[in-house]
């Protein structure tokens, strides 16, 4: 089977267990923190997981308009950022999960080529986060307003580590690439 046949089962397999996991919900007794962070977690992996297997297949990220992903405001972008701590999250992401040389080179290889793919990879990864990052917000609070506090609460701030924070990050990434980009052009 192809990669692009496998990642879209993998896809539909997720918006599936994501719905199974969403009626259950109501029906859980989440009394335990444990449970309910753990719940929160399955939850956010699952409906982030749709968005990221279909980015790995399709170009999602031509999904959203080319102007959505231009950085017009990078003062605000950089202050958000700061308040935001972002630069220890890239910190921990480079010590964990992107650790592999050959991982970060995949995204990245130092080359003028290997910055059109960085910027693509970004697009794909914000995209990836963004969708996710609404839907989630949306379900924190529809279940905060029908009295499933706990659960509602733990998902929102899982939700913001797991899909805020690499949005905003993905935008200082194209921040950065966009003065690169205008000092080529202006040398050439």
């Amino acid at each position: 089977m192809s990669k692009k046949l496998l990642l879209s089962l993998a896809s539909l397999f997720l918006i599936w267990q994501s719905y199974k996991v969403l009626l259950l919900i109501p029906r859980l007794e989440l009394e335990s923190w444990g449970l309910v962070i753990f719940m929160a977690w399955v939850i956010s992996l699952f409906i982030t997981g749709i968005f990221a297997f279909s980015g790995f297949a399709w170009p999602t990220q031509n999904l959203m308009p080319e102007a959505y992903y231009r950085i017009y405001h990078p003062k605000r972008l950089k202050r958000i950022g700061k308040a935001m701590n972002i630069e220890f999250f890239r910190k921990m992401l480079l010590a964990t999960l992107w650790k592999s040389k050959e991982r970060q080179k995949e995204y990245f290889d130092g080359t003028k080529e290997g910055l059109a793919n960085l910027e693509v990879q970004s697009k794909k990864s914000e995209f990836g986060h963004l969708l996710p990052f609404v839907l989630i917000t949306i379900l924190s609070i529809y279940w905060l307003f029908t009295g499933l506090v706990k659960i509602g609460v733990a998902t929102f701030l899982i939700n913001i580590i797991g899909n805020l924070y690499p949005v905003i990050l993905q935008r200082n990434h194209r921040m950065r690439i966009q003065v690169l980009k205008r000092r080529a052009a202006s040398k050439g």
